[in-house]
């Protein structure tokens, strides 16, 4: 299989453009605008876009998620990303990375699912938290930040 996972901060960029109370940061805004110039380049170039059902569920988490953000979740992802499932292949790779390490076990169960998935489809992760997945010892775990927002340095 061929194409980019992305990771869950990376959908959640692209989401927050779609609100309604739009992103209250410099940092967000750059964020949002980012996530969809790398949405529309890879549809542009017909590279496949896969989200983890793990993606899912951690959008989904959130007690407070508004019912305009679970309908925008249910229907606009699946028009341009594929949600691949958790297949007994992915879930004995988890099982391996969290068994690799305690902090993937005890933190980053979710991460533990996605970076399992980009190694048994294949594929290349984006993410903008590569911290996430510094616990996966794998020759085939592609990592690529393809935007990161740096704040100006102010000068007295």
């Amino acid at each position: 299989m061929s194409g980019i996972l992305l990771d869950t901060v990376i959908i959640i960029d692209f989401l927050r453009a779609f609100r309604s109370s739009r992103p209250k940061s410099k940092e967000h805004k750059y964020h949002s605008e980012k996530a969809i110039e790398l949405i529309e380049d890879l549809i542009e170039k017909r590279i496949p876009r896969y989200i983890s059902c793990h993606t899912i569920k951690e959008l989904l988490q959130y007690p407070y998620i508004s019912e305009q953000e679970e309908a925008r979740i249910d229907t606009m992802l699946p028009q341009f990303i594929k949600i691949l499932p958790t297949t007994m292949k992915v879930a004995k790779v988890a099982g391996y990375f969290s068994r690799q390490s305690a902090e993937y076990r005890e933190h980053h169960i979710e991460d533990c699912y996605i970076a399992a998935a980009a190694v048994t489809y294949n594929l290349s992760l984006y993410t903008r938290n590569p911290d996430d997945y510094k616990y996966v010892e794998h020759a085939n775990l592609k990592v690529t930040v393809p935007y990161q927002y740096q704040p100006s340095v102010s000068r007295d």
